[in-house]
């Protein structure tokens, strides 16, 4: 599988945007000015695609070939045009499409310039090897993921890609010890099926995604959640970091699940009101030493942080979720009774069209302080749990700024630090 076709004039271009389906507007939408034109081939790498200008003296017609071909280590590089998968791969490679090295959140594109992946399962399906590298390429429009690599992978870098119109972006597991990179990517409304089965850019199942980094990636317009570890209930990840991503109308942007130690820290989620509704951090359950800090989230209805276990998702413990900003939600951050040993700490929530910060009745042990809490439509600051701590309350709230309280006590106005400001 694999072969390609080569793009020649208008009508070409025009079959390749109509083969991409759903791709073809988000191909053309986010760059600005001309079309990068294709990177060359590294020296010694195998060259696949069809003799042409801009593919001079390819070694192979199929990806599939290359691959099959390539020694462990090897580099194959593929030339701008249209190729149909699966494509199995199942050693170390580094795998080049037209636009390597170019990053694909911000790269003026269209399908002439592209290395474009469409397959009626998975594009690329990876087993379980170490150290695999992808780069360049556009996946679109496939009737699976664009990648999969739910096989155990130790090790691997996805770096400059689109991924769009597919079931999700990619659906991957890792296991180490070498770290993870999935970064400058563009993941663009990968709902191609059912939500829950599909609408997720970055999806973690089969597997713990041990020594992830998920960083600096696009995500726009998907159906369930930008990213989301799912994992393994008996596994779970390890040492998961998603930072400095930016999500655009996505339902959620992270639903964490099944993880111990994992971050996320300094993302962006903005959603305009016609976006899917969503918890834009969800934290289902099972999940240790998590870290939510320095996101800034805004838009459109639902709760901008909910540690909510669900789906029978055992209790997660020691969650910290501070410093973020929170704007123009329906709940800014709320906590029900299925967590333990939590902290709400220096965050600020702005014009949330009901609570501002909310603990269900069941909370116990929480503390929360330190926050600044503004205009919101119902209460600032609520608790309905019931014991010894702060206004007869199961929890503890220190230092809080907030208009309203139920019980009176939890948030005063003027009273948390200068330092709960918000972010530019």
């Amino acid at each position: 599988m694999g072969r390609a076709t080569t793009v020649r004039g208008r009508s070409a271009r025009l079959g390749i945007l109509g083969a991409v389906g759903a791709f073809a507007i988000g191909l053309v939408v986010p760059g600005v000015g001309a079309a990068a034109p294709a990177a060359p081939p590294p020296a010694g790498a195998a060259v696949v695609g069809t003799a042409s200008a801009s593919c001079p003296r390819p070694t192979f017609p199929t990806i599939q070939a290359a691959v099959d071909a390539a020694p462990p280590g090897g580099t194959v590089y593929v030339c701008a045009g249209r190729y149909t998968g699966p494509v199995t791969i199942t050693k170390a490679l580094r795998l080049l499409g037209a636009q390597y090295g170019r990053d694909a959140r911000t790269r003026p594109t269209t399908a002439a310039q592209e290395t474009v992946i469409t397959s009626p399962t998975a594009g690329f399906s990876v087993g379980p090897v170490d150290r695999l590298t992808v780069d360049g390429f556009t996946f679109s429009g496939s009737g699976g993921d664009g990648i999969d690599a739910f096989a155990k992978p130790g090790s691997f870098s996805i770096v400059d890609n689109v991924f769009s119109g597919n079931q999700n972006g990619m659906n991957v597991n890792a296991t180490g010890p070498a770290r993870s990179t999935i970064s400058r990517n563009r993941f663009t409304a990968n709902n191609s099926g059912p939500v829950g089965p599909a609408g997720t850019g970055v999806l973690f199942t089969s597997g713990a995604a041990d020594g992830v980094t998920v960083s600096d990636n696009l995500f726009e317009r998907h159906a369930s959640a930008a990213v989301n570890s799912i994992g393994d209930p008996s596994d779970r990840s390890t040492g998961l970091v998603v930072s400095g991503n930016r999500s655009v109308d996505d339902a959620s942007f992270a639903v964490v699940n099944n993880a111990d130690g994992a971050v996320v820290d300094g993302n962006q989620a903005t959603k305009a009101p016609s976006a899917a509704d969503g918890t834009i951090i969800y934290i289902v359950g099972n999940t240790d030493r998590l870290r939510i800090s320095r996101n800034i989230l805004s838009g459109d209805a639902g709760t901008g942080i909910s540690a909510n276990g669900a789906f029978g998702s055992a209790p997660s413990t020691n969650l910290l979720i501070d410093s973020n900003v929170v704007r123009n939600r329906t709940t800014g951050i709320a906590v029900n009774d299925d967590h333990r040993s939590v902290t709400v700490r220096s965050n600020v929530v702005q014009g949330s069209t009901g609570n501002g910060i909310r603990l269900a009745a069941g909370s116990q042990g929480v503390t929360v302080t330190s926050n600044a809490v503004v205009g919101s439509g119902g209460v600032d600051c609520v608790d309905e749990s019931t014991g010894s701590g702060t206004a007869g309350t199961a929890d503890t709230w220190t230092r809080n700024a907030g208009r309203t309280s139920t019980p009176a006590g939890l948030c005063i106005p003027g009273v948390a630090p200068a330092t709960a400001s918000t972010p530019s």
